[in-house]
């Protein structure tokens, strides 16, 4: 009897070990195969968006649990000394729901002797001597409708969200494309590009963007220096601000109240949110077209409050 059950028992181990050996074996094969397929594609999108040179990474790892891929040690810019490091970008949803994408990602402890010359000047202009920070991107297509949020928040500088609805007209459109678009367009410096390709083709339906302060507006604006000069004298150099970025005429009430929002936010610098929500879908043809004339802040409804 006693022999009958340590019989069972040892049947019933090596089973167990064997389950659990096949079962490793299929975690190691689908993590393997699917780090070759991220990759693969990964490196197909690089290479068809132009970003090869400018996008460099250590490994891929691939979440056999949630079949997800995540790029470790990433580097945009020339690999030596680029503008930004990540230590880890994680693509929460790919490839299970394309064109969607979710991605989290953690901008790597960098002092500023390793990054850019760019970089650089942007830290230094900031009042950082180490760059650290996190953020999250996700962009989702419903029909011709393209919801996106991004999120980054940067020790010692703030947090910014912004959250975009638009409208794409032209259905050839491929969403990964436009995407690597966008990215290639800043990183070569040439931001116009996009109304060049896409004026026509892409409508905004609103737009919110809210930055949180942590540190930046006190070192760019010390209160010492802005009250040396008076309300009326800040509030006109904003107006003129204003007008020479499109906002408005610099005689116009909109000028006014864009200048009183922005000088409250100085003056008490906590929260800003600028919103865009035209009362029909405008290209961004037409929005290019606004700013040139001078009309931006009212032609898109735009609303900037500090809270």
């Amino acid at each position: 009897m006693n022999l009958n059950i340590a019989t069972k028992l040892a049947k019933a181990l090596t089973a167990l070990i064997l389950l659990s050996c096949l079962a490793i074996f299929v975690l190691y094969l689908i993590q393997r195969y699917g780090a070759q397929y991220a990759e693969h594609k990964i490196q197909e999108q690089l290479e068809h968006s132009g970003l090869t040179s400018f996008v460099h990474y250590e490994s891929i790892h691939f979440d056999p649990f949630t079949l997800t891929p995540s790029l470790e040690n990433v580097r945009f810019g020339a690999d030596s000394w680029p503008w930004l490091r990540f230590a880890r970008i994680s693509l929460n949803q790919y490839p299970i729901k394309y064109p969607d994408l979710d991605m989290d990602f953690w901008i790597q402890e960098s002092p500023i002797a390793s990054v850019s010359g760019d970089t650089r000047r942007w830290m230094r202009a900031a009042g950082i001597e180490t760059l650290l920070g996190k953020g999250s991107f996700s962009s989702k297509a419903e029909g011709e409708k393209v919801l996106s949020q991004f999120k980054l928040d940067i020790k010692d500088v703030g947090e910014i969200s912004l959250s975009s609805n638009i409208n794409l007209l032209d259905q050839t459109i491929n969403l990964p494309e436009l995407r690597s678009d966008l990215l290639a367009s800043f990183a070569l410096g040439q931001p116009e590009a996009m109304l060049i390709m896409y004026g026509k083709a892409i409508e905004l339906r609103s737009l919110d963007m809210t930055y949180q302060d942590a540190g930046l507006i006190h070192h760019l604006f010390p209160q010492p220096a802005i009250l040396q000069e008076s309300k009326q004298s800040q509030l006109d150099y904003l107006t003129f601000r204003s007008q020479a970025l499109g906002l408005a005429a610099v005689d116009s009430k909109e000028a006014k109240q864009i200048a009183s929002a922005i000088w409250a936010f100085l003056n008490k610098p906590e929260k800003l949110t600028l919103s865009l929500s035209p009362s029909s879908p405008i290209n961004l043809k037409a929005l290019a077209l606004s700013a040139s004339e001078e009309r931006l802040y009212k032609d898109s409804n735009m609303t900037i409050t500090n809270d």
